[in-house]
C-alpha cells in the first residue's frame, strides 16, 4: 500500500501559475492523468518526482520530500515524456547506473530489454538512438528495481504497437507485485489493458476527477 499526499501545492514559472490546489491524496493503484499539452501534467509529475521546486507539502508513505529527500526519491521511478541522456554513453552504461543505485537484479533488467527488442542496441552510443529507442531505454531504466511508485509521463508516445503491449504487460505485472502507477497521456489508453483506480485531469490549475 502507498499513501501519496500533496497539500497546499503551488508551482509557478515566473509570474505564470501552473498548479495551485489545497489537497490531493492517492493510495495504491493505477491512475491516469489525461489532458492535452500545456495543461500541467508534466509539471505535476516533476513536482511529485522531486525534479522541480514548489511551494507546499508532499509526502509518500509519510516520508516528506523536503525533509527526507533521499528516502523519498528512493521510492519513486520517473520516466520523462521526452527523455534526454548524454549522447556519448551507451544504453548499458545508463542502465548499469540505475542497477547500481537501486541495487537491482541484472537478469530482470535483461528480460525487459529483450521484451522491448533492445538487446542488440544496448552497447551502442545513445547519440545514435532514434526517438523510439530512447523512449524504450527510458522505460527499461524506469522498470529496473523494486519501486513503490512509478511515474510514467506520456509513456505511449514514439513507441510502436508491439512495445505498447509490452508496456501494458509490465504495468500489470508490477501492479500485481504491489507497485502503483501514475500515468499521463493526451491520447486514449487501449481499452481493457489496464484496471484504473481513477482518472484525473488538471483544470484551472487544480486536479479534478474525470
Amino acid at each position: 500500500m502507498i499513501s501519496l499526499d500533496l497539500e497546499n501545492i503551488e508551482k509557478k514559472y515566473g509570474d505564470h501559475t501552473i498548479l495551485s490546489f489545497e489537497k490531493w491524496r492517492l493510495d495504491s493503484g493505477i491512475y491516469w492523468i489525461k489532458g492535452g499539452n500545456g495543461t500541467g501534467k508534466t509539471t505535476l509529475f516533476r513536482v511529485i518526482s522531486g525534479q522541480t521546486s514548489f511551494k507546499g507539502e508532499l509526502s509518500l508513505n509519510q516520508i516528506s520530500l523536503k525533509k527526507e529527500p533521499v528516502a523519498y526519491r528512493a521510492m519513486i521511478s520517473y520516466a520523462e515524456a521526452e527523455p534526454q541522456y548524454p549522447s556519448f554513453i551507451t544504453g548499458n552504461e545508463l542502465l548499469n547506473y540505475h542497477i547500481a543505485v537501486r541495487k537491482a537484479d541484472r537478469l530482470a533488467a535483461e528480460d525487459i530489454i529483450e521484451q522491448f527488442g533492445m538487446t542488440a542496441f544496448m552497447n551502442n552510443k545513445i547519440g545514435g538512438y532514434s526517438s523510439g529507442m530512447l523512449k524504450k531505454l527510458s522505460l527499461i531504466c524506469a522498470f529496473t528495481g523494486d519501486i513503490q511508485l512509478y511515474i510514467l509521463d506520456e509513456p505511449l508516445i514514439t513507441i510502436d504497437a508491439d512495445s505498447a503491449q509490452v508496456l501494458y504487460r509490465l504495468i500489470n505485472k508490477y501492479r500485481e507485485k504491489g507497485s502503483s502507477f501514475l500515468l499521463s497521456s493526451h491520447q486514449e489508453l487501449e481499452a481493457g489493458q489496464l484496471t484504473l483506480k481513477a482518472t484525473f485531469q488538471i483544470k484551472d490549475r487544480k486536479i479534478e476527477a474525470c
